[in-house]
């Protein structure tokens, strides 16, 4: 099962077209999101969102490790859960390097940002 994912730009830095970079960074979670493999968890771990920061080389490879900025739907039911969750984002988004986008948009531009993994769809 694919994971819908929904992405937002980092911080806005001086730079390439905004347009631009959502589409590039759309493309990056196309990407992203065919190389996800959900875990096998009830259906309360299923309402957990989880949101990471991710950062880039201008080759497409990880600058650093996925960060899990926060998570949503962790109720008692699925805490325990949360970090299964978490890890699926992040194994992920590992598991998808290089990704293949155009580096003249990558400064200021799919150099960082953020992947929302929800199991409800697009947001």
């Amino acid at each position: 099962m694919q994971p819908p994912m929904t992405v937002a730009p980092g911080p806005e830095p001086a730079g390439p077209d905004r347009a631009a970079i959502a589409r590039v960074v759309s493309s990056a979670a196309d990407q992203i999101r065919g190389c996800y493999r959900s875990p096998k968890l009830n259906r309360a771990a299923r309402q957990i969102v989880t949101v990471l920061r991710v950062r880039y080389t201008i080759d497409g490879t990880l600058a650093t490790s996925p960060v899990v900025l926060r998570q949503s739907g962790v109720t008692e039911g699925a805490a325990a859960y949360a970090g299964q969750m978490g890890r699926a984002a992040i194994e992920a988004v590992e598991r998808c390097v290089p990704l293949r986008l155009p580096p003249e948009l990558y400064k200021g531009g799919w150099d960082e940002f953020d992947l929302t993994f929800s199991p409800r769809g697009l947001a």
